[in-house]
């Protein structure tokens, strides 16, 4: 005894049944087709778990934090040694200038200080901004893709499919394996902008070599074991 299907409503009745019991339709032997079996049902598609999720460390600014600084402070002392030799320097020239700069010492004074202020606060805000920048980007790495988010002026969000990954580039610089800090990026099959490929920039990675061996793995496993890329 076979299960089929009633030919009338596709129900589901016994080859022994004289009659469907869901429609009433009359059955004769072999006037049903077989059930065809159900497929097996698929697993869920698996859900999207975040691995990874950071921000830029602002210690990969050091160098343009430090050398600000320093030229702040070479500008500053600069003046400080500079004025009183540089007005003298002018006073001998006439008497005319001499007087001149008697009479408007304090204001030269002010203006050689506004001088400096306005170049050392223009490179102080330029700085900021990158700061600004820097720490706007957040990365997150789940078992599906990679986001860089960036928010400064207006919203961006740069995604790259793992299973499109193509190449993945680590790069250090001498004071970055100091700060144990680094740079990674992820070359995808996806065309970008101007037609070549989609590119995501990782700045400022804190133990950057774990986190590239980490969306290794992830775009690895994302390509049903299909990926193939050095491991450094």
């Amino acid at each position: 005894m076979a299960i089929v299907a009633c030919p009338e409503c596709k129900g589901q009745v016994s080859s022994a049944a004289a009659a469907c019991p869901h429609c009433g339709h009359p059955l004769e032997p072999g006037a049903a087709a077989d059930v065809p079996r159900s497929p097996p049902q698929r697993s869920a598609a698996a859900r999207e778990e975040t691995l990874w999720e950071a921000r830029p460390s602002i210690k990969s600014l050091t160098l343009a934090i430090t050398s600000t600084v320093m030229f702040g402070v070479v500008m500053t002392v600069a003046m400080a040694l500079s004025f009183r030799p540089a007005l003298r320097f002018i006073a001998e020239i006439s008497d005319g200038l001499a007087k001149t700069v008697a009479q408007s010492e304090s204001s030269l004074r002010l203006a050689a200080v506004l001088l400096v202020v306005g170049v050392v606060g223009a490179r102080a805000v330029k700085l900021v901004w990158k700061i600004i920048a820097l720490r706007s980007q957040r990365y997150r790495l789940s078992n599906q893709r990679l986001l860089l988010e960036s928010v400064v002026l207006s919203k961006t969000i740069t995604e790259i499919d793992l299973r499109t990954v193509d190449e993945i580039v680590f790069q250090q610089t001498p004071l970055e394996r100091l700060l144990g800090l680094g740079e990674i990026g992820v070359i995808s099959s996806e065309p970008g902008g101007r037609g070549n490929r989609e590119r995501v920039r990782l700045a400022g990675v804190i133990d950057p070599r774990a986190v590239r061996e980490k969306i290794r793995t992830a775009a690895y496993e994302a390509t049903g074991n299909q990926l193939f890329m050095r491991s450094t």
